[in-house]
């Protein structure tokens, strides 16, 4: 798209968002996930507005605890860009730079947003790290239950759509449109369409998680599915999940009962982190003014 003036179209708060920020977005989301070039111009500028916003609401509520432009940690960015690029199958962070370019996108752009990511998951943490809920002896009893042959086990490539729908008929109107997008352009446009999850803008992209790492009623589901099926919405938490069988394949893996508990762990925290991220995140948008023009 190209504009020939600049027009303001929304205000959140103070921060202002242009119809050039908003193509900014759109080509920036359509380089993580070229499949959104599929849906019509209106679709796609939805989506880039709504992610824009959502990203403004972010960062007026970071700076109240962060000085953002102090933030330094160059190690953990290079890691989160190099899981960008590795997923578009490139090789390099020059090839992924040079890939930018064609969208008219610049990697201190991206770090940028990283940046925004990352602090906005720090404050999570910091303000819900006493109320996450693990309980470490049943995890471990389940690890030791299930334990079968862990020198042959599977390891899925998953993608997902996690929906916080407010009743049962909002929640089967959003199924209905989910099935519709993924039929005619696939599951990784619909989750971007839809998803809450910050792997939206991934197409829901998880990536790979072994069979012994995922709860024993979510393996359950996915064992249930070939490759490139997903499934119908599972109850997490407070939400709903539908989960896609990207890749499986069997890998050879000594069991190692910590190992395996720690990493449960930390994928439940995560869970949990998702969770309270999402509750917080709708706490101070309704107590954000965002006006349109």
């Amino acid at each position: 798209m190209h504009f020939k003036k600049i027009q303001i179209l929304y205000k959140i708060n103070n921060s202002l968002i242009t119809n050039i920020d908003i193509n900014d977005e759109l080509n920036y989301l359509i380089s993580l996930n070229t499949k959104l070039k599929d849906l019509s111009k209106s679709e796609i500028f939805e989506i880039a507005k709504d992610s824009l916003i959502r990203e403004k609401i972010k960062l007026n509520e970071i700076k109240k605890f962060f000085i953002v432009e102090k933030y330094e940690n160059n190690q953990l960015i290079q890691d989160i860009i190099k899981n960008l690029y590795t997923n578009l199958n490139l090789n390099n962070i020059t090839e992924f730079e040079n890939y930018l370019d064609t969208f008219g996108i610049s990697i201190n752009v991206v770090k940028e947003k990283l940046k925004i990511e990352i602090l906005w998951n720090q404050l999570i943490s910091k303000k819900f790290q006493n109320q996450i809920n693990i309980d470490e002896n049943k995890i471990r009893q389940n690890v030791k239950n299930e334990k079968i042959n862990y020198k042959e086990i599977i390891e899925y490539d998953l993608s997902e759509i996690v929906l916080a729908p407010q009743n049962e008929k909002d929640l089967n109107e959003k199924i209905k449109k989910i099935i519709e997008t993924i039929n005619m352009y696939g599951f990784e446009t619909a989750a971007t369409k839809f998803s809450i999850s910050d792997t939206s803008k991934l197409g829901g992209n998880i990536g790979k998680i072994k069979e012994n790492q995922l709860s024993k009623d979510l393996k359950k589901e996915i064992q249930k599915l070939k490759v490139n099926e997903f499934s119908k919405p599972i109850i997490i938490n407070n939400n709903y999940l539908i989960i896609k069988v990207n890749q499986k394949k069997i890998i050879n893996e000594e069991f190692d009962e910590n190992k395996i508990v720690r990493e449960i762990i930390q994928i439940e925290k995560d869970k949990q982190y998702q969770n309270f991220s999402q509750i917080y995140f709708n706490k101070i948008r309704l107590n954000t003014q965002i006006n349109e023009f």
